[in-house]
């Protein structure tokens, strides 16, 4: 069977980077900045295709603040740096060529603060900084196709599965490139702990998250070999990594981070993501305490809602909001349950709430008008909808609800164009087409036809692209 390019970039590039060691000496990378940049958007266009990324802006956002805040701190850096979170329960994190940077989900879901989060990803920026995934390109010429399959199919699939994958496919890897893999980790760690510290967070968070790697690993791969993890050698890494962090002077300014903001996040990844048979057993440690109960009815709440059990769900909602009613994350979700239930007032109504606490809550904005334009206010929907895409354009299927609202207002020109990004955004080029030539049939507006042009081009080119690579697998 042949498998397709997109795959096989994926393949190649997310296995290599992960398992393959480099070279030791740094400056001398293989690839200039701009043909790892190339690549790197290459990358992109297979992993959005085959990984499953979680695109929630409440878990989303919040990692990307933290990620930006320590690319903030760096003395410099070749790329722009993008972070997303994989909907994988396995314990793993990983950079891929010119600044993005993965973290799955089941990492985050055993840190206990913003400060560990922080720890991980200062580790993989530094895998970017140190210019590492340049290096292991060159190193991985040496293996062939169904090796890296199989390293890959072992990276997403985790425990015992995994490790069988992994295994099998790379039993034949030299010793060599498994020293090499720790010395990367090493000198990654090395740098992440200054990159942390620079961004005013503990060195102590980088032992810890370490630490529990260690100790959950069988979440990774139950008796899986270190070298063949993602991350090599952590016993030996939490041993100088303590050392290091007891020999220095602490910091006055080390943050204390957003405790909430961070128990917030992880709560939607345990309630609308993980299994319920994984999720009940922190819920029930979170209603043992009260500082926290209200997060555990959270979580129930968007379990309950993801098994559609509504009733359910809006209990356990209102339970979380009788101990909390200050967190609007909380009354977004309620409201949502609502619109789900076709209970439009009381939806309106919650979101309504919802924002009077937070009048810059992008997803509540968003739930009420998409609440709005149901209940045939398309020109009150426009106004949140508009508000919303200016605070985060990537909330799921924005696009598409604001085509939906320009069309009932006859703004036809502005409908076809988000009608083109959402389609786009779905890598379905035809439909996109179609709509970005509509908007360019109707619109007059020399700088509209300039950004329509552009998109057409870029459309097109994907197009012929396409072509070309079916042609060639044939």
């Amino acid at each position: 069977m042949t498998v397709r390019k997109p795959l096989k970039l994926l393949i190649f590039f997310v296995a290599l980077l992960i398992v393959v060691g480099p070279p030791t000496r740094l400056a001398q990378a293989d690839l200039s900045i701009e043909e790892e940049k190339k690549i790197g958007r290459q990358f992109m266009k297979a992993a959005l295709s085959q990984l499953r990324l979680i695109q929630d802006p409440e878990v989303v956002d919040y990692v990307n603040r933290v990620g930006q805040d320590i690319v903030k701190h760096l003395e410099f850096h070749h790329f722009p740096y993008h972070f997303y979170v994989v909907d994988s329960g396995a314990l793993n994190a990983f950079a891929a060529p010119a600044g993005y940077v993965f973290m799955n989900r089941g990492l985050i879901e055993i840190m206990d603060d913003e400060g560990e989060l922080a720890a991980i990803l200062a580790h993989e920026i530094a895998h970017v900084q140190s210019r590492h995934i340049a290096q292991r390109m060159a190193r991985a010429r040496t293996l062939n196709l169904a090796a890296l399959g199989g390293m890959l199919a072992g990276i997403f699939l985790g425990g015992e599965a995994g490790a069988a994958a992994i295994a099998g496919s790379q039993a034949g890897a030299t010793s060599a490139m498994l020293n090499y893999s720790r010395q990367d980790e090493e000198e990654a760690d090395r740098k992440g702990l200054r990159y942390l510290e620079a961004a005013n967070y503990s060195g102590k968070d980088f032992v810890k998250i370490m630490r529990k790697m260690g100790q959950d690993s069988w979440k990774a791969g139950g008796h899986m070999p270190a070298y063949l993890t993602t991350h090599p050698g952590v016993s030996e890494r939490v041993v100088y990594l303590s050392t290091t962090v007891g020999t220095r002077s602490p910091s006055a300014k080390v943050r204390t981070g957003d405790s909430e903001g961070f128990m917030l996040m992880q709560v939607k990844l345990y309630g609308a993501y993980e299994s319920p048979r994984e999720a009940k057993p922190k819920f029930r440690e979170w209603f043992e305490k009260p500082e926290t109960r209200a997060m555990a009815y959270y979580g129930t709440g968007l379990m309950r809602r993801r098994q559609r059990l509504m009733d359910e769900a809006v209990t356990a909602f209102k339970n979380a909001i009788a101990l909390r009613p200050d967190l609007a994350p909380i009354l977004v979700q309620l409201g949502e349950t609502y619109f789900e239930m076709g209970e439009l007032d009381k939806a309106q109504q919650v979101l309504i709430s919802a924002l009077t606490l937070e009048p810059d809550q992008p997803a509540a904005l968003y739930a009420l008008g998409r609440c709005q334009l149901e209940q045939g206010q398309a020109a009150e929907a426009s106004k949140q909808l508009e508000k919303a895409i200016r605070i985060n354009n990537r909330l799921p299927k924005i696009n598409y609800y604001l085509g939906l609202a320009y069309g009932k207002n006859n703004q036809l020109v502005d409908a076809h164009y988000h009608f083109g990004i959402y389609y786009k955004r779905q890598r379905s080029l035809r439909n996109a087409q179609f709509h970005f030539e509509e908007a360019l049939r109707l619109t007059d507006d020399p700088k509209e036809k300039e950004i329509l042009n552009r998109e057409l081009a870029e459309i097109k080119g994907a197009l012929r692209a396409a072509k070309q690579r079916s042609s060639r697998a044939l």
